[in-house]
């Protein structure tokens, strides 16, 4: 059974009531979102350990210490049929299948969907309708009130990325101010998506571009992390594919205009390369968590470093 993943942020009386679902998409940070307002539901029902595993053949069966229920995050669907849903349906746990969307889940998902003890969430980039009403629910939950005109105006300047929307929304709803007005919104809303994605996309190109195009489209944490995501979703596809046919299918339908310079960029990758690019990914994802006011320039010294990496 499908539903909208944005009815777990405007609907608080959300019935968690089924022992399975399904998040998948091409939205990361919508899909990241959905996957903790859910656990979130979840926790309100009982007792629950968390557990993440690879799939959901490589889990411990074995009790809890605490004899807690567990909400297990399962990042693969390998070994799921109807028979395993049917034995998985009928247990005290909860989990939760997060899978990006690529044609190998298509089959799987439709097993998902057939089910009526399982809820399917797709996470898309936001239509203008649920933008509208995921705005409106953040101003109704700050107390702000605007003019018609003024909340327009930021509905269309809002990016329909879920993460840097809400940045943005959480930005306003910090700032002490008794009105606000299009100028005021122009100045505090940080650049929308596609400009931030474009950064990543000038790659090849030589250094002082990329610092230019950086430092004019990257203003904040929130770009900054943005960015660092968005690098980091291609880069996991290089690490898991072996060969350019493969990775050139795993491109998202929607990047069909870059599809071209991504296929070129995953031909300049060998074994060091890719274990040079995994720790990069992996000291830079800590330095960001560590030390949040200096995220501009981390992430600029990360972009270099990929081109770096990616070019030598």
């Amino acid at each position: 059974m499908k539903i909208d993943p944005t009815i777990l942020l405007l609907d608080k009386k959300f019935n968690a009531n089924k022992n399975i679902y399904f998040i998948s998409g091409n939205e990361i940070t919508l899909m990241n979102k959905t996957k903790d307002l859910l656990i979130k539901h979840l926790e309100k029902l009982g007792s629950f350990e968390r557990e993440s595993v690879k799939n959901i053949i490589s889990r411990n069966t074995e009790g809890s210490l605490f004899n807690n229920s567990k909400i297990y995050i399962v990042g693969d669907v390998v070994g799921i049929d109807n028979q395993l849903l049917d034995e998985l349906s009928s247990e005290d746990n909860k989990f939760i299948f997060f899978v990006e969307n690529s044609p190998k889940i298509k089959l799987i998902k439709n097993i998902f969907l057939k089910r009526s003890d399982s809820f399917v969430l797709d996470c898309y980039e936001l239509s203008q309708e649920l933008k509208t009403k995921v705005i409106k629910y953040y101003l109704e939950e700050a107390g702000i009130k605007l003019s018609g005109e003024v909340f327009w105006n930021l509905v269309e300047k809002l990016d329909n990325k879920f993460m840097i929307l809400e940045k943005e929304l959480e930005k306003i709803k910090e700032i002490k101010k008794d009105q606000f007005d299009i100028k005021f919104i122009d100045t505090v809303i940080s650049k929308n998506s596609s400009a931030v994605e474009g950064v990543f996309f000038e790659i090849f190109k030589n250094n002082q571009i990329i610092i230019k195009s950086y430092n004019k489209n990257i203003s904040g944490e929130s770009e900054v992390n943005y960015l660092y995501q968005f690098i980091k979703r291609f880069s996991l596809l290089i690490l898991s594919h072996e060969d350019v046919v493969s990775f050139e299918k795993s491109v998202p339908k929607y990047l069909f205009r870059e599809k071209v310079f991504l296929v070129e960029l995953f031909k300049k990758y060998n074994d060091n390369k890719k274990k040079a690019l995994s720790s990069l990914l992996f000291k830079t994802e800590n330095t960001l968590r560590k030390n949040s006011g200096l995220s501009n320039m981390v992430g600029l010294r990360f972009l270099l470093n990929f081109k770096k990496i990616s070019i030598s």
